[in-house]
């Protein structure tokens, strides 16, 4: 069966390498995508400067954009195999249970904080975190920017699965018309004068330029992948070396988008990468890598928790009100016990709210 005739026939398998209802793997590359933004974020590039290199906290979020298309898709693939159909309502449930818990208990904390503190988090602020609308054009309010992310996750979990049930082969053609399109305008924006030439299109460039910085694009990548392997056009065969190849991978990845590289390149690193993140996906399905070791597989699971409430303790210095103990601490402490203080909420937060929903959200598969 030639190439076309496969992206367009039915699935009506699962893949082997997709047949587990749970992969350690995926678990730990969760685990390295929390490790780099709190690696970036609390300080970890200080201790960089002397080397003249740098992490950028945003390629984190990209591998966790990248593991969370191909891992959705990938349940709603399976359902329809199993069941012929796939329920959107227990789906947007089930979403709801793993996303709202943890996030809405951090904005309470933060609202209370906000009211005997000055955090001067306003309430438009507010109000966007709450409705996961944080990746719209506003001022970035440093103790809940990271709900950008959020935002982005829970806007695509509204729309594209809805049309990748109601017709997977017109969600192909959706899907990789916008990660080409909108890859090839951004890039050429950013590296030709397009706007100058064609002032007309302008803003088409400025909407492509948003949408791959602030939008689906690098989700539908991992989307993207798993209907590969549904479809049979993506196998994996394998390989000698795991660990090694998924390590550089990685690495790779993480040079070519810090602002350091002397040839990042911006847009185009970043789709780079996300390629990069893909292949180590399909490497890791094999098994037998070091992303299954239990350390990883264990921040992995409570990636969720720690990646919600890092951002209390964002930035090189003591800057927060609650942290103002700490001023004037060597970087290096200041790291270890901001580590420690995020290690216990995070504990928290899983165990006692994450984890009770988790459970709920267990009904509904």
């Amino acid at each position: 069966m030639n190439f076309r005739n496969k992206l367009l026939a039915p699935i009506t398998t699962v893949p082997a390498a997709l047949q587990n209802a749970h992969f350690a793997s995926l678990d730990g590359l969760r685990g390295i995508a929390v490790l780099i933004v709190v690696f970036a974020h609390l300080g970890g590039n200080h201790l960089l400067k002397p080397f003249h290199l740098s992490v950028n906290s945003r390629t984190g979020v990209d591998l966790f954009f990248v593991l969370s298309g191909f891992l959705i898709t990938s349940i709603l693939l399976k359902e329809r195999v199993a069941k012929g159909s796939v329920s959107l309502q227990r789906f947007y449930i089930r979403r709801i249970f793993r996303i709202v818990p943890a996030a809405y208990a951090f904005l309470f904390l933060v609202c209370l904080l906000n009211l005997f503190l000055p955090l001067h988090i306003g309430l438009r602020d507010f109000l966007a975190s709450l409705f996961f609308l944080k990746n719209l054009p506003m001022p970035n309010e440093p103790f809940t920017a990271h709900f950008w992310s959020l935002a982005v996750e829970v806007q695509f979990y509204i729309i594209f699965p809805f049309l990748l049930v109601t017709n997977i082969n017109r969600y192909i053609i959706i899907a990789l018309t916008l990660v080409i399109g909108i890859t090839v305008i951004a890039i050429c924006a950013e590296h030709i004068s397009i706007t100058a030439q064609y002032p007309e299109i302008r803003w088409l460039v400025k909407l492509s330029r948003y949408a791959f910085w602030k939008g689906p694009v690098i989700i539908l990548i991992g989307s993207l992948l798993s209907i590969l392997m549904f479809k049979g056009i993506i196998n994996i065969k394998a390989i000698s070396k795991p660990d090694l190849i998924a390590a550089l991978l990685i690495m790779m990845a993480l040079v070519i988008t810090a602002n350091s590289f002397v040839s990042y390149t911006r847009y185009l690193s970043e789709i780079v990468a996300a390629l990069l993140f893909a292949i180590t996906i399909l490497i890791s399905l094999k098994g037998g890598c070091f992303l299954s070791s239990t350390f990883l597989v264990k921040v992995g699971v409570m990636s969720y928790s720690i990646y919600i409430w890092q951002e209390l303790f964002i930035g090189t210095h003591a800057w927060q009100p609650w942290l103002k103990f700490m001023a004037g601490y060597p970087v290096a402490e200041l790291i270890i016990i901001k580590l420690v203080l995020l290690a216990a909420l995070s504990f928290l937060s899983y165990y006692f709210i994450e984890r009770v929903f988790l459970r709920i959200k267990t009904k509904f598969e």
